[in-house]
């Protein structure tokens, strides 16, 4: 199981900047900044601009790292993710950057071959005037089809920033189980190799170690037998399963056609499979 290290993490989420860097960034031809814009910190820029969009009545759900972080995996929150009702979209970019004074960046070519829908179909704004990959912050835009929740998988909750910089009372946030079946959805939308496949395995990995078994770690080296007595990992596991079980039972795991995001859902916990081993699609992506 992948453990999303300090390292890997901020090169992940930084490369952004990569575009700044090769004169790709993309602004208006009369765009400005405010004025010492970036005097704020990240967080704060953030709060405000959250507060501007509900005011401008644009959605927001809660995706990626700042969710994987609420359901327990201890991941780095450089860049702040958020999916957008699609019509809104455009709307929602327009409100950070003239609005707000957050310009848009756009991802260089190669990372929009090699990074997948996670850069293809983001629009990034730049939160610091670092333009360096380890420094730069951004927050980001997706069309919410991305992921396909339904309204009913959905709850309004305080955004996950520091509580003086929550200038909005809430965001939706999907439930743990529809976190699960989004991303086994999606996986299977792509090709096997694709690269938006192997990100999503990788989260999904890091999700089930940390939020479902509980390990601190995320993982544990099942050959080593006196760790996994020492951590209860056979109790971990029975009880993760049980949990999948009830969300199954509860129709919590996607619509009836869907069963096979729970039997799927289940052998990987269980063991029984790997994240490989979800179905994908034919076509290329």
């Amino acid at each position: 199981m992948a453990q999303k290290t300090e390292e890997n993490v901020g090169e992940l989420v930084s490369v952004w900047t990569l575009g700044e860097r090769m004169g790709k960034a993309a602004k208006p031809r009369n765009f400005h900044p405010p004025p010492h814009i970036y005097d704020d910190s990240p967080e704060e820029l953030v709060g405000k601009a959250l507060k501007a969009l509900q005011e401008a009545g644009i959605q927001l759900i809660e995706w990626k790292t700042l969710l994987y972080r609420r359901m327990g995996v201890p991941v780095i929150v450089k860049d702040y993710h958020y999916l957008v009702p699609d019509e809104s979209l455009t709307v929602a970019s327009r409100v950070l950057e003239e609005d707000q004074g957050l310009a848009r960046t756009i991802p260089p070519p190669l990372l929009l071959k090699t990074g997948g829908d996670f850069y293809a179909r983001a629009n990034p704004h730049r939160l610091t005037q670092y333009t360096s990959m380890a420094r730069a912050q951004h927050l980001v835009l997706y069309p919410a089809s991305l992921a396909s929740y339904a309204p009913s998988e959905l709850e309004p909750k305080p955004p996950l920033t520091a509580p003086s910089h929550s200038l909005c009372e809430d965001v939706l946030v999907p439930s743990p189980p529809a976190v699960y079946a989004s991303i086994l959805r999606m996986m299977r939308s792509y090709s096997k190799y694709a690269p938006t496949r192997i990100m999503l395995e990788s989260d999904l990995s890091e999700l089930i170690g940390y939020n479902l078994y509980g390990l601190e770690g995320g993982f544990v080296d099942v050959d080593d037998e006196e760790l996994c007595e020492e951590l209860a990992v056979d109790r971990r596991v029975e009880d993760a399963v049980s949990t999948v079980k009830e969300w199954r039972s509860a129709g919590q795991l996607g619509e009836d056609s869907e069963e096979w995001i729970a039997d799927a859902l289940v052998d990987i916990v269980a063991g029984k499979r790997t994240v490989e081993d979800v179905p994908w699609a034919d076509a290329s992506h």
